[in-house]
């Protein structure tokens, strides 16, 4: 893949994850009727401020990164190559099984009283944008790899 495709393919995931920041601000400072609700976007207990604040920050990284990215630049030392892809697909497998274990349990397979029913399996609007950070994550490590093989 080119240099210009990888960073299509991060622009198009920070967008959406820029989407999911944008739509809970949005519902949290106007609520509006045509999003989910408030609670539908908050999957922890971590306070609004503090939450977006992360979001900022890590909105910055995949805007860096895409940039470097289209311009052909290393966006970590590739001795960073294996551990950043490793962790990308150990927390794409994580968000997955949580969205699982929560449609299950929120279909009644596993009781209504049991963990899978409990709000963080259930938090589907944060998980599935925790599944685009995993592919974002994924997404580096393959860019950093690609630019390794280029170097040889």
């Amino acid at each position: 893949m080119t240099n210009a495709r990888f960073a299509a393919v991060s622009t198009a995931l920070g967008l959406a994850f820029l989407a999911r920041v944008a739509g809970q601000a949005v519902q949290r400072w106007w609520g509006v009727d045509f999003l989910p609700s408030q609670d539908a976007w908050q999957g922890s207990s971590l306070p609004f401020g503090a939450l977006l604040g992360a979001q900022l920050v890590i909105l910055v990284i995949i805007a860096i990164a895409t940039v470097r990215m289209g311009a052909g630049k290393n966006l970590f030392a590739l001795n960073w190559v294996k551990p950043v892809g490793w962790f990308g697909i150990l927390y794409f497998t994580a968000m997955s099984v949580r969205l699982l274990i929560g449609i299950g349990g929120d279909a009644g397979v596993f009781g209504d009283d049991s963990i899978a029913a409990g709000k963080w399996f259930t938090a589907y609007l944060p998980t599935s944008f925790h599944l685009v950070l995993a592919c974002e994550l994924m997404l580096f490590a393959a860019y950093q790899r690609s630019q390794l093989q280029q170097s040889r």
